[in-house]
This record gives C-alpha cells, sequence and structure tokens, in this order.
C-alpha cells in the first residue's frame, strides 16, 4: 500500500495558538487523515469547541515536556466529552478485521496530555468474560457501561463485574484485597468497583476481564478517555516479569482454592507445557506466565522480545527464556461457585526457539497487539525479564522482519535462516481460514515427545475440537500411539537430519474443509510465491490417499479429496505407499479430569456412541460399557487407592478405535 506522509510544520487549521501546540484545529474545523496515510506533528495538538481530527490512518505526535495534548471549548476550559479526535475503524461492515486509526504519542509529560481521544472499537467475542486493556488515565469504569453496553455491577459470578489480573497472585482481582478468604460473594471490593473506580498510571498495562451477560464487542463501540504518555513507571518505561515471591500452590489436580474460593484448575490454562498439567515437580505448568494489555493507541509488537537487535534503534527486549505468547481466550466460561474455564483458538499461539529465540507458529495473527487488546507470555523458567512496552509500538499490522531497524514505521525486508515452518491453512468453500497448523523444523529441535518441555520445546497443544491437528510422531516416522490419546498439536516439531523424509500425520476433521492452502517460512520470514527449496536446499512435501509424494511451494492451494495426509520435510524416504486412503485418526481422548480425579473419555464430535472396556495388566475385563452417549465426557471409574495400569479401548460408531494405557500412581 502507498503511504503518504504529511509532515506538519507551524500549522493552525483555525486561529493562532500558543507557542506549546503545533497543530491546532479550530471551532467547527475538520482535518481528515485518510487510511494509509501517516501525519507527522513536531509538537503540541490541540481541538477547539467542534474542532476535528477524524483519524483513519496514522498521527505521530512528537514534542517535549512543555508540548501538550488538548481538547478545548470555545472558552478554553479543558473539554472532556470527546468527539475531537477520533480514532476510526475504516471498514464498518467488517470491524473486527479492519484496519483503524492510530495515534503515537512521544516525549511529552502525563500533565501535559488533557484531551479526550475516542477510540473506536470492535473485536472477537471471548466467551462469557471478555478480556480488554484500559489505555487511559483517570478513566472511570462507569462509563464503560455506556460505551460498551456492559450494565456492569459489583457482584462477583454474576457475569457483569469487572476484574483485574494480579501477575503476583495468579487470580483476577477487585478494588479491595482481601486479608483472608472471603465467606460471601458479597465481600466489598472483591470487584473493581464500577460506581467510583477510576484508572492510574499503574494500570496502563493492566488485564481486565469484563462479564459480557450483556456485552457483544464484535459491534462496533467507541470508548474515550485520555492517552497515556510514554514511560511506563516513573523515569522508566519498563514493566517487570518476575516470579512471586508468594507463588499460588495449586494442590493436586489444581483442586486448592484461592482467597476468592475459586479452584485453580477452572481458570488456570497452560497452552504450552500441558502434557501433565498441575504436576509442578516435574514441570512449569501454570508457572513464569505473565498476562498484560497494549497501554498505547497504536500496536504493539512482540516479534523480536526473545532476541539483541545490532545497533541502538531496537525494541530495547531480549527475553533469551521466553517460550510462547498466547492472545484472544475463546470459550470463557464461569460459575457462581468455583470460577470458569478458557481455550484458546490455535491462530493465536506462537512459541520461541529457546536458542534462537525466534518465533514459530501464527506469527502474523498473535504477535501484533491491536489498543485495547491483550496478551499472555510464558517463559521458560525463573529468570526475571524487563519488558520495554515503548518501543514495541508500531503502526503496521505485521510484524516486523530481523534485521529491520526499529521504528514505530519500520519498513519489512528478508532474511534466511535455520528454522523452517510449514503452516496449512484449513479454508472452507469461500476461501476463509476456518482452522490451521504447523510443522517446523530446525538442527536443534527434537522428535518426538519432550520429557522436559520446559527447556527447549517449541510445540503447543490443541483441543480435540480443533478441526485440523498433527499427531507426535515415533523416531522412526508416523504417529506414537503412546500420545495420540493423550495430546494433539498444533505446533509439532522435529529434528531436520534424523526426522528427514519422515512423515508427519494431518487429520482433517468435519465436513467444512474445502482446501488447504500452504504457508512457508524460512527462519520467521515468508519465502517468494511459488517457490518449494528453503535455504538448506530442501523444501516440503505431502501425500495423499494415492501416496503419491507431490513438492509443496509457497502459496499453494490444494482440494481436500482425503481426511489424513502426510507432511514432510525432504523428499519422503518410502514413496511406494498404499493406494488405499488411510482413515483419519479419532479426535476422541483419554485424558485426567482433576475436577473429578478421574480419568474420563472426552469423545469425538462426531462421533454419534460408542463402547468403552477397560482391561487391567493381567488382560482381565473390568469395565465394559455399550451404547455410550457421545455427547457428554465418559467418567472411567476406577479405584484411585490401588497402583494399577489399565488399557483402555474406545470404538466409535464408524468403526474407529482408540487404544490408550493409564497408569494410577
Amino acid at each position: 500500500m502507498k503511504k503518504n506522509l504529511l509532515t506538519i510544520g507551524i500549522l493552525a487549521i483555525g486561529l493562532p495558538v500558543q507557542a506549546q501546540v503545533l497543530l491546532h484545529v479550530d471551532n467547527t474545523a475538520k482535518m481528515y487523515v485518510s487510511n494509509g496515510t501517516l501525519v507527522y506533528n513536531g509538537g503540541g495538538l490541540q481541538t477547539r469547541g467542534s474542532g476535528n481530527v477524524d483519524l483513519h490512518g496514522n498521527m505521530m505526535v512528537v514534542g517535549t515536556g512543555s508540548d501538550v495534548v488538548k481538547t478545548i471549548n470555545t472558552d478554553a476550559s479543558d473539554k472532556f466529552d470527546g468527539t475531537n479526535i477520533i480514532l476510526r475503524i475504516n471498514d464498518t461492515a467488517n470491524p473486527v478485521a479492519s484496519s483503524y486509526g492510530q495515534l503515537y504519542i512521544k516525549g511529552l509529560s502525563q500533565g501535559n496530555i488533557t484531551g479526550v481521544v475516542d477510540r473506536e472499537y470492535a473485536t472477537t467475542k471471548h466467551g462469557a468474560y471478555q478480556q480488554i486493556g484500559i489505555p487511559f488515565i483517570g478513566k472511570t469504569f462507569s462509563s464503560l457501561n455506556t460505551e460498551l453496553g456492559g450494565n456492569f455491577n459489583n457482584s462477583r459470578w454474576q457475569g457483569r463485574e469487572i476484574l483485574k489480573w494480579s501477575n503476583t497472585n495468579l487470580r483476577f482481582d477487585g478494588s479491595i484485597i482481601p486479608s483472608a478468604p472471603i465467606t460471601s460473594a458479597s465481600t466489598p471490593g472483591i470487584t473493581i468497583d464500577v460506581n467510583s473506580a477510576v484508572t492510574t498510571a499503574a494500570d496502563r498495562t493492566a488485564y481486565y476481564t469484563l462479564g459480557a451477560a450483556t456485552l457483544n464487542p464484535v459491534n462496533l463501540h467507541t470508548v474515550k478517555g485520555t492517552p497515556y504518555a510514554d514511560g511506563i513507571s516513573g523515569a522508566g518505561n519498563t514493566m517487570s516479569l518476575t516470579p512471586s515471591s508468594i507463588p499460588a500452590t495449586f494442590g493436586t489436580g489444581g483442586n486448592n482454592r484461592n482467597i476468592y474460593q475459586e479452584k485453580y484448575n477452572t481458570y488456570i490454562y497452560d497452552a504450552f507445557d500441558n502434557a501433565v498439567p498441575w504436576n509442578t515437580a516435574t514441570t512449569t505448568f501454570g508457572q513464569f506466565v505473565y498476562q498484560f494489555s497494549n497501554p498505547y493507541l497504536t500496536n504493539i509488537d512482540l516479534s523480536m522480545i526473545g532476541i539483541t537487535e545490532p545497533g541502538t534503534a531496537n525494541d530495547n527486549n531480549a527475553f533469551d527464556n521466553i517460550w510462547g505468547v498466547v492472545i484472544n481466550p475463546q470459550n470463557v466460561t464461569y460459575n457462581t461457585s468455583t470460577g470458569g474455564t478458557t481455550s484458546y483458538a490455535g491462530s493465536q499461539m506462537v512459541t520461541f526457539d529457546a536458542g534462537t529465540h525466534k518465533p514459530i507458529g501464527s506469527i502474523t495473527d498473535a504477535l501484533v497487539i491491536r489498543p485495547l487488546g491483550t496478551f499472555k507470555i510464558k517463559l521458560r523458567n525463573s529468570t526475571p525479564q524487563q519488558m520495554d512496552f515503548d518501543n514495541l509500538r508500531r503502526f503496521n499490522y505485521t510484524p516486523r522482519v530481523e534485521g529491520t531497524s526499529y521504528s514505530v514505521t519500520a519498513a519489512k525486508n528478508t532474511t534466511t535462516g535455520s528454522i523452517k515452518q510449514l503452516g496449512v491453512l484449513a479454508l472452507d468453500a469461500n476461501g476463509n481460514k476456518i482452522g490451521e497448523t504447523f510443522y517446523v523444523v530446525a538442527p536443534q529441535f527434537t522428535t518426538g515427545n519432550i520429557p522436559n518441555a520446559s527447556v527447549s520445546s517449541v510445540q503447543a497443544m490443541t483441543d480435540t475440537s480443533a478441526i485440523i491437528q498433527t499427531f507426535e510422531e515415533t523416531p522412526n516416522g508416523d504417529i506414537d500411539q503412546n500420545y495420540s490419546s493423550a495430546y494433539r498439536l498444533y505446533i509439532n516439531e522435529a529434528n531436520e537430519s534424523n526426522y528427514l523424509g519422515k512423515k508427519i500425520n494431518l487429520s482433517i476433521f468435519g465436513q467444512n474443509v474445502s482446501s488447504l492452502k500452504f504457508e512457508i517460512r524460512d527462519n520467521v520470514d515468508l519465502i517468494p510465491n511459488a517457490t518449494h527449496l528453503l535455504s538448506s536446499g530442501t523444501g516440503f512435501y505431502y501425500t495423499a490417499g494415492n501416496g503419491q509424494a507431490v513438492q509443496i511451494k509457497q502459496g499453494d492451494v490444494i482440494p481436500v479429496t482425503n481426511s489424513n495426509y502426510g507432511l514432510y520435510y525432504g523428499a519422503p524416504l518410502n514413496t511406494t505407499l498404499s493406494s488405499t486412503e488411510v482413515k483419519s485418526q479419532s479426535r476422541t481422548l483419554v485424558v485426567y479430569n482433576p475436577n473429578i480425579r478421574d480419568y474420563i473419555v472426552r469423545f469425538d464430535p462426531a462421533w454419534k456412541s460408542a463402547s468403552v472396556e477397560v482391561f487391567d495388566a493381567s488382560g482381565k475385563l473390568v469395565i465394559s460399557e455399550k451404547s455410550v452417549k457421545t455427547d457428554v465426557d465418559y467418567v472411567i471409574k476406577l479405584d484411585s487407592t490401588l497402583k494399577a495400569v489399565y488399557v483402555v479401548k474406545v470404538v466409535g460408531n464408524d468403526g474407529n478405535i482408540v487404544n490408550t494405557k493409564i497408569l494410577i500412581k
């Protein structure tokens, strides 16, 4: 897209103004900044009366401590009702995916920023509770009732409260922190006080959850307030990612309760170290996780937070223990007594290579955080980090490429490297993306199950509802049946040397996937269109039902004619594959449910009925049930006081068989 640049010299639209204002839009005057235009203002900004900046593109206000951003009435008094500096959504018919106006303020003191900015807002719905940041200082929470239609109140667990996440205590707090576990849901202060609370400087990166009983964030809204100045805290501009000195104790299966009597297993979720949940003795499940929001009215770009960039023009972040980033939680639920649950759509997850700290996964979608957006960062260990938010600001909607000098207006270039990534995008009949999965290889990656995932894993898991999934592989190729019923993968890693030419199984579920589109990255960057070979001189391949190996080229789109495909890095070692279509693996899983302290069968959504058999180590049949309903989980009721090994066999109405082994310790 062609960018237009307008540099403001000494400009006043209307009356002359004081020296600390370089751009003044007077009463009844209008300034329209179109989509794709960048306006640079090297000083203060002021509107008067109904004077209006209609911002569809980008504006930079770069000044000093004496410059101001103000909205004033015709009598020169401060004007606080908005409608003067408006950050527009450009496509009101499709507001969630639309581009939007952005405002960048740098160098001004917070006391000199008193103007009110209107920010049009729409985003995906997260479920019963909406996760949001509030990039305005002195913002009254009561104003969100009108702006978002939230009808918020001060009753916890009723679906209309406002809570703020605590990185220290791993819980959502209200305005008053209880000194002891609460005994009543009406305890004062256990929610944000909608009637009196306002945001402060300490709240600029706060992660809020809003009860969405009457809120529909997909619709276009306008949220308004006074923007934060740059500089996150005091004279500095960083936020600390430091493990709590009073860490939460999850308890067996996550059944311990926080101070609000909510079980940890109802709201703590870890998309990265989740193979053995709640076992913090052997995993980092739920640990070293920090939740923040974007404090600015520009995008922030997290793509380079793991590396030290050359020169002084960089983002000033280098987390050598970064593991992953997740945005946009999905299917958030809550109940009045125990808390809630959360899952994440695969398209919202990125992991980082433990050696190079380069991102892997849904790079385009999950690494640029929009204004009012939130995100979760997981580190691999307890080493603290300082996060510089100021230098993450970026007007673009896609991450900048390594080697690009930092700038809010940074351009792209290309590089090559050692991480090879194949993205497989599931498209519906209209060409819309409805699912995705990734296969990544590198010399430092591990083939097969990774016992100590926190050290180096870049894998990320998905749930049984995903319409496109891959499976853990054996060293010799194909599915590792020891784990096929335990978890499925959204990002699947393998070693590029010992897994060269071996098969990764890809299964497609449901009838809505019409075609597959391939997206290839070489060390984060997209390779040129119609290109097969990567920098290593090797490329990706796929096989379908007839076993014929086909080169994958950047941007290829193929019709879906099978439910099972093979993915390969390097030409398949065995090209004389069967011409018989391989039946897709079932989405049925046998997993431990800590809420009830029993194993359960979670059925493939496509199944109508099933049979369940459980055998002990001697082969004796101990449970047998036919015509089991599949619309709810089946509880495998075993004596948890006996240490034993069991084999579970589940047969679906489609003839698919799932076998898995469980161990009661």
